[in-house]
């Protein structure tokens, strides 16, 4: 996991510095699925891997109380910019460090995780999964961004382009992982390169399977068709990019 802070600050800079990319759009749709999920009242929230902030700062402007974990600098120097200039500051707090090794002192009635679960081994994952569920209140859940094996394997050596930002993709199919290499047009000699595990819900299911979290619901994503470069928001499970993973503690 050693590559992912020098990863996510350098994304962040490359993406923050293109024109065809918006950091400071606010991702309301993100916080309508903590209202459409959330079967019991909702107050703090917990995010991690907060990014540029825009979901964060969307559910702080809707009255929730957000915390974030985000451990790129670039990211979290642009999150606190963007809740001044939203005038949330006072309902955002955002904690500089790594969600495998920061104390938390307070619960959380939903957590989520938006694009970007699967960083290191299964056990990471189950790692942070059991760090989940002591943060969670009592009927709390967890919202999280599961990438699907069988999409990244159809699509592996394909490429995406946003302005001078480059983006490919491969995919490790002994270890079910997506390889994502990514460049800019100034400097096509520095590369930067993720490494996310790929899950299916019966994968998830094995992974908490002795803890008090549980799989209860999965949302299908979209999918990219890259022979038409067309995006399809609406499609099954077997189709889907990523899915939507609803955690519930103590089933």
């Amino acid at each position: 996991m050693e590559w992912s802070k020098d990863f996510y600050d350098t994304q962040f800079e490359w993406l923050h510095a293109n024109k065809e990319y918006n950091t400071e759009r606010l991702l309301d749709s993100l916080v309508e699925k903590v209202d459409k999920y959330s079967e019991y009242p909702v107050k703090k929230i917990l995010e991690l891997g907060g990014g540029s902030g825009q979901f964060a700062v969307a559910a702080a402007k809707k009255g929730y109380e957000v915390t974030v974990i985000e451990l790129a600098p670039s990211a979290v120097g642009h999150m606190k910019e963007l809740a001044q200039k939203n005038n949330v500051s006072e309902r955002l707090s955002i904690v500089h460090g790594d969600f495998y090794e920061v104390t938390l002192h307070e619960a959380f009635d939903v957590i989520c995780y938006w694009d970007g679960f699967g960083i290191g081994s299964d056990r990471h994952q189950q790692v942070l999964l059991e760090r989940v569920t002591n943060w969670l209140n009592p009927n709390g859940i967890a919202l999280i961004d599961v990438y699907t094996p069988w999409y990244w394997s159809k699509v592996t050596g394909q490429k995406m382009k946003f302005g001078n930002y480059n983006s490919h993709y491969d995919f490790d199919a002994y270890e079910s992982r997506m390889i994502n290499t990514c460049w800019i047009d100034e400097n096509k000699d520095k590369k930067i390169i993720q490494s996310l595990r790929c899950y299916s819900p019966t994968d998830l299911k094995l992974l908490t399977l002795d803890m008090d979290l549980k799989l209860v619901y999965c949302e299908p994503s979209g999918e990219m068709d890259y022979e038409n470069w067309h995006y399809n928001a609406d499609v099954p499970l077997e189709r889907a990019m990523t899915f939507l993973a609803k955690f519930e503690k103590g089933k």
